[in-house]
């Protein structure tokens, strides 16, 4: 979930404190991320973390910004569990042009069938 990647504000009675996700826990360090494309239209939370080693969050009064200066690897299968040669890699991962960019190198692995 974006929440555990990002960040998620926990109420404990009158308490209110911050859970660092995987991104701001791997700050300096690699986050792996498999199953990337079960995530969603929850790709663009990421996009502040990839773009500005960073991630904001303001609820309930409590301002925060916490380094999320962080490597991504990431692997997502295609939709429908086969790749399509016509359609682009986005498309077939249902991944925004914007959030891709943010990836420095892409690697395309295809199962070719013997039949």
């Amino acid at each position: 979930t974006v929440a555990g990647l990002t960040v998620t504000m926990i109420r404990d009675g009158g308490d209110t404190a911050l859970e660092a996700g995987a991104l701001v826990m791997g700050d300096q360090g690699v986050c792996c991320i498999d199953e990337f494309d079960k995530m969603g239209a929850q790709h663009e939370a990421l996009l502040e973390a990839m773009e500005q080693q960073s991630i904001s969050i303001a609820k309930s009064g409590m301002v925060c910004t916490l380094s999320a200066r962080t490597s991504v690897i990431a692997a997502a299968n295609p939709c429908g569990g086969h790749y399509d040669a016509s359609k682009t890699i986005p498309e077939n991962i249902k991944m925004s042009g914007p959030l891709l960019s943010r990836f420095d190198l892409l690697f395309l692995l295809l199962d070719k069938s013997d039949k």
